[in-house]
C-alpha cells in the first residue's frame, strides 16, 4: 500500500534500536525525509544508513537525551534547520524505573515524569504549532499496553503512561479539524532491550510468556507495519485512538 507520505519530514526518537528503529525503517520504505534520533551516535548513524538504502529520500541522525524537555524542543528546531518541518512525529522512549508503589520513593516519580510525559509533550508542543499551520500532521505516540491494563511491577509506566494518552486524546480532538491525527499504541511484549531487561532471567521469561496468547513476544518488524500506517494518508480518518499491538494480552473487550 502507498502510504502517500513520500517526501513528507518525519521525526522518530529513541530511534537507535528496537521498535524505533524498526518504525524509522518502515517510514523509509515510503520515501519520507528522515530524522532519527537518541542518545547513541553511532548506532543512530547506522539506522539512518539503513533508512536511505531502504527507499527514505534523506535520513539523518540527531543526538537528543530524551530526559531534557529542552534538548527534545532544541533537537525539534535543528531537524527543521537541516531536513524541514516535522510532519511526522513517532514519539517513542525507554520505560522509566519498574518496581511496585511501595517501592518508589519521590524522586523516582520525578524522574519518571521527565522521562515519560514531560518529554513527550515537550515534543507535541514543538512541532504542532507548524502542523497546525500547514493542516496537515500525524503524531504516534507508543506507550504501553499498562494503559489499558495496569501491570503490577510497572506502577511508573501505569501512571505516566496513561497521563500521556489522555492529553492526546484530549488534544486529538482539539485539532482535528485541522488535519492532524494523534494516535497511541499501547506496545505489548516487544523483543527489545526493554523487555531483555525487565526479563533478565529464564524464570522471568517464562513467567511473563507463561500465559501469553501467543506463547512469544513480538519482533519489532511485527509492531512497525501498524505505526507507519497510522502515519499514513489512508489513516487520515483515524485519530484519538489507543491501539494495542500486544498479540491479545489486554483482556479487556475494547483493549
Amino acid at each position: 500500500m502507498d502510504l502517500g507520505i513520500a517526501g513528507r519530514v518525519a521525526l522518530v526518537t529513541g530511534a537507535s534500536s528496537g521498535i524505533g528503529a524498526a518504525v524509522a525503517l518502515a517510514l523509509a520504505r515510503e520515501g519520507v525525509k528522515l530524522a532519527v534520533a537518541a542518545r547513541r551516535q553511532e548506532k543512530l548513524e547506522e539506522v539512518a544508513r539503513r533508512a536511505r538504502n531502504a527507499g527514505a529520500q534523506e535520513a539523518r541522525a540527531f543526538t537528543a537525551d530524551q530526559t531534557d524537555a529542552a534538548a527534545l524542543t532544541a533537537l525539534v528546531r535543528e531537524v527543521e534547520g537541516k531536513v524541514g518541518s516535522v510532519e511526522i512525529l513517532v514519539v517513542n522512549g525507554g520505560g522509566p524505573k519498574p518496581g511496585t508503589y511501595t517501592q518508589m520513593q519521590p524522586a523516582d516519580w520525578d524522574a519518571a515524569y521527565a522521562l515519560t510525559m514531560k518529554s513527550a509533550l515537550a515534543l507535541v508542543d514543538a512541532v504542532l504549532p507548524g502542523m497546525r499551520a500547514r493542516r496537515f500532521g500525524r503524531i504516534v505516540a507508543l506507550e504501553s499496553v499498562s494503559v489499558k491494563q495496569p501491570i503490577p511491577t510497572l506502577v511508573l509506566s501505569n501512571a505516566f503512561r496513561t497521563a500521556v494518552v489522555s492529553a492526546l486524546k484530549t488534544l486529538s480532538r482539539e485539532v482535528a479539524k485541522e488535519g492532524i491525527t494523534i494516535n497511541s499504541i499501547a506496545t505489548g511484549l516487544i523483543e527489545t532491550d526493554r523487555f531483555r531487561s525487565l526479563y533478565d532471567t529464564p524464570e522471568k521469561r517464562a513467567r511473563a510468556l507463561g500465559e501469553h496468547p501467543m506463547g512469544r513476544p513480538a519482533t519489532p518488524d511485527e509492531f512497525a507495519p501498524l505505526v507507519a500506517f497510522l502515519c499514513g494518508e489512508p489513516a487520515r480518518y483515524v485519530t484519538g485512538q489507543t491501539i494495542a499491538i500486544d498479540g491479545g494480552v489486554v483482556a479487556g473487550l475494547f483493549g
